[in-house]
Formats: structure tokens, C-alpha cells, sequence
């Protein structure tokens, strides 16, 4: 028998002073005061896992700052989408209607350089729900009482009811989009398979809100039976728990939002208050009726070409990852993570094309600054690439009438347009602006935007804790 190895002693330095844990005594009280008891602060990581349950840990951090990467993302894609175009004209079916339709599409996505002010306000329209004479007399009444909880209460309760009234057929068109989903995944089981698709065909009909609760309780039994299957996966939980989501967000009681407008009244002071009230909610209820008349903005028509290029098999398996790269841009677009009012703005210049997108960040004043002088401010990131010229940022700060503006231009022609300067200035002498610092540099790189906007990982991560 071979010998054995016995080790008998442990192998560590003799001269070495032993650790010696200290005992916790729980009953006793924890001074906040005293440091010395913290061994370190939980990681970031940590901080944000209960609200990323529907994602893994390693990839919320990624996905989240991957988001804000990239301040001209979008601009790299509306490039992308024009050799796009030329990679259609090479198909084999380039003379098909659809190929034909495709490129028309392509040529109304550009616009003129006069053009540019409407499809500004045509974006505009359509970047936030609460706006108007409406929602801005409930700020107003926040403003001037804010010490009144009801009030506060009352607000929210109108607010909520009135978004779910206005998005109810988005909430069930997102279920089906879901079940459609599921149902193209667990192609393996031809009838779990089928009856996900027929699921979502009776979301997508005319009665589906008059059977809304016999629908969600059909769902949630389908959605369990879906959890027992082999074909379960991480993937496949995550598309059931947005499923499950968005049908608690569906408000089927026709009343609340009624009963939200009279428990909103009741906290109002003055019957002027309440009589411009109702008419301000009368002219927004009108204008939401007409909304679907509104002119088609260039984000419409980008929507509508990868809907388009999504349904051809062959476009889709070329340019996948350009498609993917830009519904990646447009999810970066204002949400809870990028707070901004956000505008592209593709421009056909004579010969040249020019692809812009513009961030604005209306409470600037957060945004630390070292020439920062305080007081209410208007923070905006231009970022613009020019065919054969190059990528450029412009970056302004309004407060009052007084713009102070920082221009990033390739490095090539720093000399030129820092020549530009008494130019530039009298560019706004006929206005009720005027320029006031101004900085011409060279852009070594792109700028993220939690670069530029420096209140957006405060705003993302919510509280900021310090010892």
C-alpha cells in the first residue's frame, strides 16, 4: 500500500499573531456616530438588486449604463440606416413594391434645413402626455399649496387614472406582443404553442376590454401551466413577468377616472379653480380625440422601416445587427433612466446629409458645472455628424437670456473654427439673446451622457448615502 501523506500541524508562520474575532453583543445599541464598526459600504451592485429582479445582477449594471453610453447613438444609426439603403438596392428583389416602398420611405426620413423648427415641434408633441393648460394649473396648485397632502394625493390619483384610460389598448397590445412572443418561442410544444397565439389574437380583437377579466384569468392559468414545462427557461420567466406586469397596470373599472376628477375638485380652493379645471380637462379630452390627425414626425418614419424590414426574412437576417443597434438607441430615448427631452433630427443639406440628435435637460442647474454662476438654467448636448466633415457636440447653458456655449469640432479643423468666434456671436445679435463664454475645442472623443448631464447617476440610482 502506498504511503500516506499525513500532515499533522497546520502550515502557516509561527511568528504570525492570530486573528481574534470580536463577539457582537445584538442586544446593544449601534452608534451611528462611530465608523469604525463599518468594514465598507455595499457595493452599488447590491443597492440596486430589489429593483432589478426581472434581470440578472451582472447584466442590469451593464444594461443600465450601456444606455447612457453613448450620447450619438442614435446619429450612428440613422447612418447605419443609410447604407441600409444601398444594401437594399443590391437585393435580389430590388424591383419588388416593397424594396420600391422601402426607399421611398428612405427619402422621406430626411428633411430640409427649413424644416428643421417644425419637426422640432412636431417631436415635441408627442415627447411627454402631461403638458398643456391642463397640467400646468395642477403644478400651480401644488406650488401654491404645499403643504396640503389631499391635494398632493388627489393629483396622483387624476394623474394615474387618466394615463391608464388613454393606455389601455397599449397595455393589452403589449400582453399579446408578449404572448406572440412566447408563442414563437416554445415552438417545440405545438399546443402550448398554439394556444399562446390564439391567447393573443383575442387580446388584439375589439372585445377584448369587454373581456378583460376572463382573458387575465385564462392568461394566469396558461402562464402556470407554462412554468411546469421542460421548455421553462430564464428568458422565458422574464417575458412572463412582464406578461403578468402589464396586466395589473389594466384598470378596467370605467369609473376611476371620474371618481379621480370629482376627488380632485374637492381639494381644489375657489370655484374658479374648479371651473378652469373643467374646461382645461374638456380641451385636452378633445385634443386627445384628434391626436391621431398629427403630421408624421421623422422618429414615425424610422419606427415604420424597421416594422417593415422585421417582417422580410432576408433584410432581416443582413441587418440584424443594425436593427438591433437602433432599437438599442431608441430604448436609451427619455425613460426613468434619461430624463431628457431628446429630438433626432436627420437633415438633407443639397448634397450632404447631416444626422443630429439633441438632449435637453430643462432643470440645467443640476448639472455641475466649473463656470456654473447658479440660478434657473436650460442644459442641452447637441451631438451632429456631417457627411465628410466629421462629428461635432455643442454644448449650451442658457440662464436668462445669456448662452454660454462650448463647441467640440473634429481636431482637424480646430483652428478654423476657433476663427469663428466674434461669428458665432453675431449670430444671436438679432435675437433677444447673447452669447456669453465660449469655448472652441478639439473632440478627442465621444462624450457619454452621464458626462455632460452629471445629474443622471444621481437621478438613476436614487438615494445617495454618505457616512
Amino acid at each position: 500500500m502506498a504511503d500516506i501523506l499525513r500532515v499533522t500541524t497546520p502550515l502557516v508562520n509561527k511568528n504570525q499573531a492570530p486573528e481574534i474575532k470580536r463577539n457582537v453583543d445584538m442586544a446593544m445599541a449601534f452608534p451611528l456616530q462611530d465608523t469604525t464598526r463599518v468594514n465598507k459600504p455595499n457595493s452599488q451592485s447590491e443597492l440596486l438588486q430589489q429593483n432589478n429582479g426581472m434581470i440578472q445582477q451582472d447584466d442590469a449594471s451593464a444594461l443600465l449604463l450601456n444606455l447612457l453610453k453613448d450620447p450619438s447613438v442614435t446619429v450612428n444609426f440613422l447612418q447605419s440606416i443609410s447604407s441600409m439603403e444601398a444594401l437594399i438596392r443590391l437585393l435580389p428583389a430590388n424591383n419588388s413594391p416593397f424594396t420600391q416602398e422601402l426607399e421611398q420611405m428612405f427619402g422621406n426620413l430626411l428633411i430640409s434645413e427649413d424644416q428643421i423648427a417644425d419637426e422640432m415641434l412636431q417631436q415635441e408633441k408627442v415627447s411627454t402626455f402631461f403638458k398643456g393648460a391642463l397640467f400646468d394649473q395642477l403644478r400651480q396648485e401644488l406650488k401654491d399649496y404645499p403643504q396640503q397632502n389631499q391635494l398632493r394625493h388627489a393629483t396622483v390619483s387624476f394623474l394615474k387614472a387618466l394615463t391608464q384610460f388613454y393606455t389601455r389598448s397599449e397595455t393589452l397590445g403589449s400582453v399579446a406582443n408578449s404572448l406572440s412572443f412566447l408563442s414563437e418561442s416554445l415552438f417545440a410544444s405545438k399546443d402550448l404553442s398554439q394556444r399562446l397565439a390564439d391567447l393573443a389574437g383575442q387580446y388584439r380583437s375589439e372585445n377584448a376590454p369587454a373581456q378583460f377579466e376572463e382573458l387575465k384569468r385564462q392568461t394566469q392559468d396558461l402562464l402556470l401551466e407554462l412554468q411546469d414545462s421542460i421548455l421553462f427557461s430564464d428568458q422565458t420567466e422574464k417575458v412572463v413577468k412582464m406578461v403578468m406586469y402589464n396586466l395589473s397596470r389594466y384598470n378596467n373599472n370605467g369609473d376611476f377616472l371620474r371618481e379621480s376628477v370629482s376627488n380632485l375638485l374637492q381639494q381644489m380652493h375657489g370655484d374658479t379653480a374648479r371651473n378652469n379645471f373643467l374646461s382645461n380637462l374638456e380641451s385636452f379630452l378633445e385634443g386627445m380625440k384628434q391626436s391621431g390627425r398629427r403630421e408624421n414626425t421623422a422618429m414615425d418614419v424610422l419606427a415604420e422601416i424597421l416594422h417593415r424590414q422585421t417582417g422580410q426574412e432576408e433584410m432581416a437576417s443582413q441587418g440584424a445587427d443594425r436593427l438591433e443597434r437602433i432599437i438599442h438607441s431608441l430604448l436609451s430615448s427619455p425613460c426613468n433612466f434619461t430624463p431628457l427631452l431628446h429630438y433626432v433630427i436627420p437633415v438633407q443639406y443639397e448634397d450632404m446629409r447631416s444626422f443630429a440628435e439633441i438632449w435637453i435637460n430643462p432643470n440645467g442647474e443640476e448639472d455641475d458645472r466649473e463656470f456654473s454662476v447658479g440660478g434657473k438654467q436650460i442644459h442641452m448636448l447637441l451631438s451632429f455628424d456631417i457627411e465628410s466633415v466629421g462629428r461635432f457636440e455643442l454644448e449650451l447653458f442658457v440662464r436668462e437670456k445669456i448662452i454660454d456655449c462650448s463647441l467640440y469640432c473634429p481636431p482637424a479643423y480646430l483652428s478654423v473654427y476657433s476663427d469663428l468666434k466674434s461669428s458665432l456671436r453675431q449670430c444671436t445679435q438679432q435675437t433677444e439673446y447673447r452669447v456669453g463664454e465660449l469655448k472652441v475645442e478639439g473632440l478627442e472623443r465621444p462624450r457619454s451622457l452621464m458626462d455632460v448631464f452629471r445629474s443622471l447617476p444621481y437621478k438613476r440610482t436614487g438615494i445617495d448615502v454618505k457616512i
